[in-house]
């Protein structure tokens, strides 16, 4: 919670962050940003797997309220249309990400094996000489001066029948975009749960909603 970062404040740096896009025809709109070029946002994969969103807004956040404000603002950006079924139904699959992350004031911590003194100071992977002038690496456990964690709220449009919803043109072509999503969702779902399956290709780029959730 926002309170638990001031009260650890004094010790560590928190930074709380948003974003909300919408696949819709498998294209990627920045619901917080909806006039952004949408040529210019790009999914990317860094080199250690950690999957990216390039050309969107990532709005920070001091509090609670504030996240469900990006949230409820960016839902109203959503695209929708009617169907025989619904008046307002939802043309796209949506993800609102909350990111947090963690420093630790100053640059590594690290404490003792066996009981020793603790030492704080430094630069991540820097040798600390001892006595006995060993490897700090042998000597010291260290912790991580940095940490972050990504959750991903998906809302899935639900799957259709163009015979019940009456779907033609233009909502025909997003009903065929959104049962692909959902498709694709339910072969990575099933790679990843089935054992048989265990050590096999995982379809994650299969489609915009599968690569997105990938990490």
């Amino acid at each position: 919670s926002f309170e638990h970062f001031i009260e650890q404040g004094d010790e560590i740096d928190f930074k709380a962050s948003c974003c909300y896009i919408e696949i819709y025809n498998e294209e990627i709109r920045d619901l917080l940003q909806p006039n952004a070029p949408r040529h210019l946002i790009a999914v990317r994969e860094t080199t250690d797997g950690v999957i990216q969103v390039a050309g969107i807004k990532s709005e920070a956040c001091d509090s609670a309220e504030q996240m469900l404000r990006c949230l409820s603002d960016g839902s109203l950006q959503r695209t929708t249309g009617a169907t025989l079924m619904n008046e307002q139904s939802s043309r796209s699959h949506s993800i609102f990400t909350i990111i947090l992350e963690q420093r630790r004031r100053g640059r590594w911590h690290a404490a003792r094996r066996d009981g020793e003194e603790a030492a704080t100071g430094g630069c991540v992977g820097d040798e600390v000489s001892t006595t006995a002038g060993g490897d700090a690496r042998d000597d010291f456990a260290f912790k991580p001066v940095y940490r972050t964690a990504k959750f991903h709220l998906v809302d899935l449009a639900g799957s259709e029948r163009a015979k019940r919803t009456g779907a033609v043109g233009s909502r025909f072509k997003e009903s065929v975009s959104i049962n692909s999503g959902l498709l694709a969702l339910g072969n990575v779902i099933s790679a990843l749960g089935d054992p048989a399956k265990r050590g096999f290709h995982v379809p994650y780029r299969e489609s915009k909603l599968t690569r997105l959730l990938q990490d």
